[in-house]
């Protein structure tokens, strides 16, 4: 699966400044003091694969920024949307030239722009024309960085979330389970809880997975709700993580060795708030604290459901680990 950067590229070329379309200016062609805006030929970026024969320059030019740039992850997290101006001249001899923002966003997602837009220097383009003589032409580009909110309106389309880009979705390994037997870490949150999971007998000896991201650091948790080698339908689990605020990310099951499905786990509803906790379920560890998470019901597609039924749960959990102290554990289901 691949995952777009930005939700609205866009790459214009300042018309405003120079003459109208279709008129030359009035600068003779060999003047490379200025540069302009529009020529009767204007630069042409090269291909950078095949597809490219048919693509127009610009088109070449947002798939070649887009393909190394990365929204920095304190950005994603705080929910920043916005465009960064960039500007830049392809000069006469088609070399990239005074790559700067014009108007930025921040300073973080400023410097990744500016970062990815360095790359044109290297490109060597063919040059604008007036009158037939190569000339400057310079480029304004607005880019443009949304995280969409959520489900778009038609059913069963996915939308995007922060939570989606590739950073958290590379291949983990599952943490480690807690001995609920021993207190908490004095700077970890220990959560517990059960997950009713989906398949039932049909999931065989596979594990099933839900990934956690911390909201706070990024960091990744890869927990395994439902144990290899065990194809009971609700099973509970127990992990110590850093104390923070937590996004549920996505479920992994599958029903063969060869096929992994991966459900992300979205809220029906977007919230009005902003960042990741708009569309994913949310939840906090204190730190020395226990902590139980409800049951996690992911019986069926795309309706996880989040119960307390700590009554339930823990008699089971105590005849596994009869010191625990679930009585004082503090109630924090994913909302």
């Amino acid at each position: 699966m691949r995952f777009l950067l930005s939700t609205g590229w866009l790459l214009a070329l300042a018309l405003a400044a120079g003459p109208a379309c279709g008129q030359a200016p009035t600068a003779h062609p060999a003047d490379t003091t200025r540069h302009y805006t529009y020529t009767e030929r204007m630069p042409v970026f090269p291909a950078q694969e095949r597809a490219d024969s048919a693509r127009p320059t610009m088109q070449r030019v947002i798939r070649f920024l887009n393909k190394d740039l990365h929204f920095p992850a304190k950005a994603l997290r705080d929910g920043v949307q916005g465009k960064v101006y960039l500007t830049f001249v392809v000069d006469e001899h088609g070399h990239t030239a005074d790559i700067k923002v014009a108007q930025g966003l921040r300073a973080d997602v400023d410097a990744e722009v500016l970062r990815a837009a360095q790359r044109l220097a290297a490109i060597q383009w063919q040059p604008g024309t007036q009158n037939g003589r190569p000339v400057r032409v310079g480029f304004t580009a607005p880019v443009s960085f949304s995280v969409s909110g959520g489900r778009p309106p038609r059913p069963g389309v996915p939308g995007t979330d922060s939570l989606d880009l590739p950073q958290f979705n590379k291949l983990k390994l599952p943490s480690a389970s807690w001995n609920l037997n021993k207190p908490a870490p004095a700077d970890k949150g220990v959560l517990y809880g059960s997950c009713l999971q989906r398949l039932g007998f049909s999931s065989g000896g596979l594990g099933q997975y839900v990934r956690l991201v911390n909201l706070s650091t990024g960091q990744v948790f890869r927990l395994n709700v439902k144990p290899a080698m065990r194809s009971r339908r609700e099973n509970p689990f127990c992990y110590a993580l850093p104390a923070g605020r937590y996004a549920l990310s996505q479920y992994e099951f599958g029903s063969s060795p060869y096929t992994l499905q991966v459900e992300r786990l979205l809220k029906a509803q977007p919230a009005a708030v902003a960042g990741a906790q708009a569309t994913r379920y949310v939840f906090s560890l204190l730190p020395g604290q226990l902590h139980y998470v409800g049951t996690w019901n992911f019986a069926n597609a795309n309706e996880p459901l989040f119960l307390s039924e700590k009554e339930l749960l823990d008699p089971t959990i105590l005849a596994e680990y009869p010191a625990a102290n679930l009585t004082g554990a503090l109630v924090a289901l994913p909302h």
